[in-house]
């Protein structure tokens, strides 16, 4: 099966793949500027590269209501889903076609052409009956979207919203999202906004896609994947250095502070990264501070001495932040709890809510004392 991965109009990549196993036998590349992947190594090594790109942009198998996904497009493979929707996503300007290749970008791009909404609105509303569509005529974008929890894509007066539900007993997630935009409000990080609201009978967060037909995310994985960087702070602040974006490594360090305020488990490197020109490829800043819904212990005890892992950089959240100079960006710990009692104010979980605000008092506190141990420090 011979397909072309594109990159608006640019055609990037040729690639053959192989119809037993579904991984890529062949490829070719046919631009560097745009090119996914590191270009040095034996084709066996570009080919795994490819198909590890390949497997990122399809939607998960730990999605929840994957099935009714499965069903719905008549196919078991999340790669088949992934390649009947043309890999199209909200996030960037990559998409593939196959032969004999006869779709254009300005007719199949999701930016400025209708798509899919059925799939979304079954995921959230199991009563609706699910019919099958193997055969239809718009793609959607919620076969390129990561993560494990529903969600859906809208489109309301021309503008892309990503909604996110909760997830587990809890369903805490919706709720973190929203106080974590209110803390980034009083700490002045720029941050993707996250609005709380009541769909289909259950809170639900919802953002503004932050690409558009002019530019597009660029995650860190993808960085480490192009340019070969070891999966490390020192790689991504060199990679900056290199690219006289100093704004990045900036980001890094509020995003390191963030993660260790609101013990954020889930700072993955799909969940970071750069913004470019989808034009040029260059440049253009850091990606705003989002999906922060994995934090302050969801679905999990509620334990404020316990030390929350990190899926960044070093082991623990805590480990990260020698990294960084806390009392650089952070001169005052808001008032937390009354944050909370904004974000939560409509949460149904009790019990859990009065623990929980108990224990980002006590986080206030901790943070109060690490950023006054931090301005000991600097003025001795």
């Amino acid at each position: 099966m011979e397909y072309l991965l594109l990159h608006g109009e640019t055609p990037v990549i040729e690639f053959e793949i192989d119809k037993e196993s579904r991984f890529i036998s062949r490829l070719n590349i046919l631009n560097e500027v745009f090119c996914p992947i590191n270009q040095k190594g034996d084709e066996e090594v570009k080919n795994t590269m490819l198909n590890y790109w390949l497997g990122n942009r399809c939607i998960p198998n730990s999605r929840e209501g994957i099935e009714r996904i499965r069903k719905y497009y008549k196919m078991n493979e999340i790669k088949d889903i992934m390649l009947a929707n043309n890999g199209l996503s909200l996030s960037d300007h990559y998409w593939i076609d196959k032969k004999p290749f006869r779709n254009k970008w300005d007719k199949i791009n999701l930016f400025e052409n209708k798509y899919d909404e059925r799939i979304g609105k079954v995921i959230f509303d199991k009563k609706l009956k699910i019919v099958e569509s193997a055969d239809r005529t718009e793609p959607s974008p919620e076969a390129c979207t990561g993560g494990r929890i529903r969600k859906k894509w809208v489109n309301e007066k021309g503008n892309n919203y990503l909604i996110k539900s909760g997830s587990g007993i809890g369903k805490q997630e919706p709720f973190n999202e929203y106080f974590v935009t209110l803390l980034l409000n009083e700490l002045n990080f720029k941050h993707v906004k996250y609005d709380l609201i009541y769909d289909n009978n259950e809170y639900a967060s919802k953002c503004l896609c932050v690409s558009d037909i002019n530019k597009e995310m660029v995650s860190a994985d993808d960085l480490k994947l192009k340019y070969g960087l070891s999966k490390s702070y020192e790689s991504l602040k060199l990679l900056s250095e290199e690219k006289r974006n100093l704004e990045f490594i900036d980001s890094l360090n509020k995003m390191i502070i963030i993660d260790f305020m609101i013990e954020n488990t889930d700072r993955h490197w799909q969940n970071f990264g750069i913004i470019r020109d989808s034009k040029t490829g260059s440049w253009i800043e850091s990606i705003p501070l989002f999906d922060n819904g994995y934090s302050f212990w969801n679905n999990d005890f509620i334990d404020i001495n316990r030390i929350s892992e990190s899926q960044s950089f070093k082991e623990y959240n805590i480990d990260n932040m020698n990294y960084v100079n806390m009392e650089y960006y952070v001169k005052k710990i808001p008032k937390m709890e009354e944050l909370f009692d904004v974000a939560f104010e409509n949460y149904q979980n009790k019990e859990r809510k009065n623990d929980l605000r108990n224990a980002i008092i006590s986080k206030k506190e901790e943070l109060i004392d690490y950023l006054e141990k931090c301005e000991r420090r600097t003025s001795t």
